[in-house]
């Protein structure tokens, strides 16, 4: 039951992802078409365009969901793999997927940097103190040992 419960917040963390590359091709697709330009185009192609504001914040946000969540998924399939699943650690990994989706919401909506920045804070305490949880559980354990 407990394995369950801490894969929830995995597949939030995934849809999540689905949902930020979903509006980034969106993005992208408008910034091109107000620009008049097309996908085929060499500086399309090479890296090179000059994005609008809002692709370019979707680029930037599914660059993060491959940063801090690979970490948050390394720590959850270790928790699954040693048995070491309990509440707090599946309460800290809600805590740390819910304020990744806050964050996305800001940085592809008002992009409110300074309250994005403590959303951020927020997700990395609590995934620091999920490892911290996972560390002494498994260290704990003389059976592991």
């Amino acid at each position: 039951m407990l394995a369950t419960s801490l894969m929830s917040p995995v597949f939030v963390q995934v849809l999540l992802t689905f949902c930020v590359v979903i509006w980034l091709g969106r993005t992208r697709a408008q910034s091109l078409s107000a620009s008049r330009t097309s996908p085929d185009a060499k500086d399309v192609a090479l890296g090179q365009h000059k994005w609008s504001d809002a692709a370019k914040q979707a680029s930037d946000n599914f660059k993060n969901q491959f940063e801090m969540p690979m970490l948050f998924f390394a720590g959850v399939a270790f928790a699954l793999i040693l048995r070491k699943t309990d509440y707090i650690l599946v309460a800290l990994a809600w805590v740390f997927v819910i304020s990744r989706v806050i964050h996305a919401l800001i940085h592809l909506g008002p992009n409110v940097v300074r309250i994005r920045a403590l959303v951020y804070l927020i997700g990395v305490v609590s995934l620091l103190a999920f490892w911290i949880a996972l560390f002494l559980r498994i260290y704990a354990d003389p059976a592991l040992g």
